[in-house]
């Protein structure tokens, strides 16, 4: 026990650390099983998508592909929903997984580091960063709709960017 003691964070100033280090292993956990299987993802990126035929046709300057619009979501009942496809490729797991690792990694640093602005600084922006991303996933790109599995996303996201701000100048030195 005093092994493992030894490995973790100080908690001499609160709860912070321990929380940061918590999340960053669960963090690069997640960011691994992005590289091994789809599922998981699957279950927080829900969304089903078929091509977007509203965009303009094609010019010397416009390809309709290049679009982010390429594709809107499908209604349940619409006549594309049998074409319907996830977004959820290998590839978009695996940037997302390696976003997920960095995110991890700063936050694993920053749990032995709190008193280090620039530390604190980072660890604080990759709750953010989260934060508008699922949001923006949610409520722009329609790709998320808030359930039990993006419970803890969200959870995780704005609970660390608030509680950080407001601990800032207990652990900022």
């Amino acid at each position: 026990m005093d092994k493992l003691q030894s490995f973790l964070p100080s908690a001499e100033k609160g709860y912070l650390p321990y929380y940061l280090f918590v999340i960053s292993i669960v963090s690069m956990g997640n960011a691994l099983q992005n590289y091994a299987t789809l599922h998981y993802t699957r279950r927080i990126y829900n969304g089903r998508f078929v091509p977007n035929h509203s965009l303009p046709p094609a010019s010397e300057h416009y390809n309709p592909e290049d679009s982010t619009a390429v594709v809107k979501p499908a209604s349940p009942t619409g006549k594309d929903s049998e074409k319907a496809k996830d977004q959820v490729s290998p590839l978009a797991a695996r940037l997302f997984g390696t976003y997920t690792f960095v995110a991890g990694l700063i936050r694993f640093y920053a749990c032995y580091q709190l008193e280090n602005p620039a530390m604190y600084q980072l660890a604080i922006w990759t709750h953010v960063i989260a934060a508008i991303h699922f949001t923006s996933e949610m409520l722009v790109f329609k790709t998320v709709r808030f359930s039990g599995p993006q419970a803890f996303p969200f959870a995780a996201a704005y609970g660390g960017t608030i509680w950080m701000l407001l601990q800032y100048k207990h652990y900022v030195q």
